[in-house]
């Protein structure tokens, strides 16, 4: 019987990579936000729209290399999950604004459901070691969402810099994943290969 292999390093390389870009883009976006507030948060929710497009994309073809079905699930509906909220983020364009407030209900149900699914599949994928890292990862995201719904900002400055900090150590902790998650295969002959 196989263990569920992770998706390959590429995609979740891919991934961490997706996460740091965006962290790296918002904290530009804090200086933008001082001088140019209506196009910063416009930006902002694109960047944000781009990302959980691209990153459910990445999820989708996880999820069509999976072995294991109930991971594959998963893998899928975290995949069709953000691609929805990517969808729901595009039409949001025109209404932003200069308010972050309505982008902030969306992220919030994005950031909850997300770690909540990635908790889920933490557990579904069979991992030999660093399984507490992809458990980090999600509590982190559905906790952040959390602190996002409980304490909202109407600050645009300080709700740039809560999305920055998120996505950059999200970025740093799929990194972690990346390279240190590993899981066991049973070759056919029995004996356990490690990928």
């Amino acid at each position: 019987m196989a263990s569920e292999p992770l998706p390959s390093r590429l995609i979740l390389g891919l991934r961490a990579l997706l996460a740091l870009l965006l962290g790296l883009t918002g904290l530009f976006m804090v200086l933008l936000a001082a001088f140019l507030p209506h196009a910063s948060v416009a930006l902002v929710v694109q960047a944000f729209t781009g990302f959980t497009l691209l990153d459910g994309a990445t999820f989708l073809l996880a999820s069509a290399r999976a072995v294991r079905r109930r991971a594959s699930i998963i893998l899928l509906l975290i995949g069709l999950m953000e691609i929805g909220v990517a969808a729901d983020a595009f039409l949001l364009i025109p209404r932003v604004g200069d308010r972050p407030q309505v982008i902030l209900p969306l992220f919030v149900v994005w950031a909850v459901t997300l770690g909540l699914l990635e908790l889920a599949w933490s557990f579904a994928a069979r991992v030999q070691r660093g399984q507490a890292i992809l458990v980090v990862t999600a509590v982190f995201s559905i906790a952040f969402g959390l602190l996002a719904y409980f304490s909202p900002s109407g600050d645009l400055m300080t709700a740039v810099w809560r999305f920055a900090v998120y996505f950059f150590f999200l970025g740093i902790l799929r990194l972690l994943v990346t390279f240190r998650v590993q899981t066991s295969i049973i070759e056919p002959g029995g004996a356990p290969a490690v990928r």
